[in-house]
């Protein structure tokens, strides 16, 4: 790896993580209910996490250098422009918009955290298919229903662990696949894009950027599960909240309520690993307060 390529990774990007900092420093609250202030570099950040294991030289951080220069730096003078109030956008610009909150979605420690234990749980089904196929293949007739069902709970129970074929890949070709899921779905017809704004700083942002929500209220975990009705809040300032919807309901001259700034300040704190972040003189914002999702890491970024 190149002296200049840094292995700390932004899991949300510095640009955005700025629109809520003061000095270069976020108020960051912790899952303990600790309070203090990070750096931006500091802050959503993970060691090595878009790192190929299998590549060499500058090739080791190919995704990341994609990141920065094709999503973040091309979009953060657009998303620029949303804060500002220039709205709406033309079609090139709510493109990089649609690309940026799909990588959002899946660029984080909840996503992949999420994605190894499906993993894990579904292994041992896999390995069980895999053994029927392997054992009609070995008598050269197919199982009767009775020895299918023998050998594939016989599997299952014996089955090892993931790591026996784990791919040390696995990782980043399923963020760059739920990428694709997610962006897909962000474009499907009746969608919109909507911009609500607050006169006065009531948002926060988790360090995961943004938090998708379904119809009833709860949300989401990772982009396979997404429904065609989830919503994606995505807080671009203290006092600008973009949403992906198939909605309606929305009312942008009525601005950014303290109803919505807490549903999405609850999103933050739901889909965070370690903190969620904000303007360090606001207030706390309405709507923080923190579950304990249960693909929570204990590591800090």
């Amino acid at each position: 790896m190149g002296a200049n390529t840094s292995r700390e990774h932004h899991l949300v990007p510095k640009y955005w993580l700025r629109a809520f900092a003061e000095d270069g420093h976020v108020l960051g609250r912790w899952c303990s209910g600790a309070e203090h202030r990070t750096p931006v570099r500091r802050a959503a950040v993970a060691r090595d996490f878009n790192t190929d294991p299998l590549a060499d030289g500058e090739r080791r951080v190919a995704l990341e250098t994609y990141l920065d220069h094709h999503v973040d730096n091309p979009c953060a003078p657009v998303l620029r422009a949303v804060r500002e109030g220039r709205w709406p956008l033309d079609g090139a610009q709510h493109a990089l918009v649609l690309d940026a909150l799909a990588w959002q979605v899946v660029r984080t420690r909840a996503f992949r955290s999420f994605d190894e234990q499906v993993g894990r749980q579904l292994f041992p089904t896999l390995w069980a298919s895999e053994a029927v196929g392997f054992c009609e293949k070995q008598l050269r007739r197919p199982l009767s229903d009775a020895e299918r069902m023998e050998v594939f709970w016989t599997a299952v129970r014996t089955a090892p662990g993931p790591s026996v074929v784990a791919d040390p890949r696995s990782a980043l070709r399923a963020m760059i696949r739920a990428f694709e899921r997610t962006r897909d779905l962000l474009t499907v017809p009746g969608r919109r894009l909507v911009v609500l704004r607050a006169a006065e700083p009531l948002l926060t942002l988790g360090d995961s950027g943004v938090a998708l929500r379904r119809k009833d209220g709860t949300f989401c975990l990772t982009p396979p599960l997404l429904p065609e009705t989830v919503e994606v809040f995505a807080p671009l300032s203290p006092t600008c909240l973009l949403i992906s919807t198939p909605r309606a309901h929305y009312r942008p001259y009525q601005g950014l309520t303290r109803k919505i700034a807490a549903k999405a300040n609850a999103g933050a704190a739901a889909w965070c690993q370690d903190a969620v972040y904000r303007l360090p003189p606001c207030p706390g914002p309405p709507g923080c307060s923190f579950p304990a999702p249960r693909w929570r890491s204990g590591r800090r970024g």
